[in-house]
């Protein structure tokens, strides 16, 4: 019975470190939380708070030190949990750090923002939705998924295959390089890679749109296991557009 304690423990400190370090700073007045489905609208570093919104605290999410499940979605998906829990319905973000020599996590800092007005919240809803369109033709009968694998030194020796569904190879993606990959076949699918470990994302394509996808190398007992995830428009976009192309296979 000790050792089980024990080994619970043990495995409840492990699971913990793997994850970000998550700080919140509220004001002095304090909210209910929001209902779990709220949405929660991201405000990014070039943008500005639009008004009617009320400052109600700051939040940071770093790297703990043993942190590995922290990609940039993890972190976005980390950082409304806290804005829910804290009543708030608005991150604005005020510093993205992507990963670097010092750390594979993305680590941001934030403002959190508050304004429950359902017309304020569609209107701007609406407006976000007209931003993020794709660049592709209106009349485009594909879409177009980018994946792309910033410089990094963790694992900048090791490249993988990226496949869709079953064993079909579309691309490879090694240290600094990018493809991308036009597709008529729409509907979810998925794509993945693997070394000592297998990453994958499921992707509800549809026609006339842009996806992108971040690839990395998480560390690992051997040679590390790939990271894939989506991100953004705007943030793929600038990653994407920093790196040279490469040969599909």
């Amino acid at each position: 019975m000790k050792k089980t304690i024990i080994l619970t423990l043990f495995l409840t400190v492990i699971l913990q470190s793997c994850s970000p370090k998550i700080r919140t700073h509220l004001s002095t007045e304090s909210y209910k939380p929001l209902n779990p489905e709220t949405e929660i609208l991201i405000v990014n570093q070039n943008e500005k708070v639009p008004v009617d919104f009320k400052f109600i605290g700051e939040l940071k999410i770093g790297d703990s030190g043993f942190s590995t499940d922290c990609g940039y979605s993890k972190v976005i998906d980390d950082a409304k949990d806290s804005a829910r829990k804290s009543g708030a319905n608005l991150i604005h973000l005020t510093e993205v750090k992507k990963p670097n020599l010092g750390s594979t996590c993305y680590r941001i800092k934030a403002k959190l923002y508050r304004n429950l007005n359902q017309e304020v919240l569609a209107n701007l809803s609406e407006k976000r939705g007209f931003e993020s369109q794709s660049r592709l033709p209106s009349n485009a009968d594909y879409a177009v998924i980018y994946f792309y694998r910033p410089k990094n030194y963790t694992g900048s020796f090791i490249g993988y295959k990226i496949r869709m569904d079953d064993e079909t190879v579309i691309g490879r993606v090694r240290n600094g390089e990018k493809f991308e990959y036009k597709i008529t076949d729409f509907g979810e699918h998925e794509f993945w890679g693997k070394t000592e470990s297998k990453s994958s994302v499921k992707i509800d394509i549809k026609k006339g749109q842009e996806y992108f996808v971040r690839c990395g190398i998480s560390i690992g007992i051997g040679v590390g296991g790939p990271e894939i995830y989506i991100v953004e428009n705007e943030l793929g976009i600038s990653e994407y557009e920093s790196l040279k192309a490469k040969n599909k296979k």
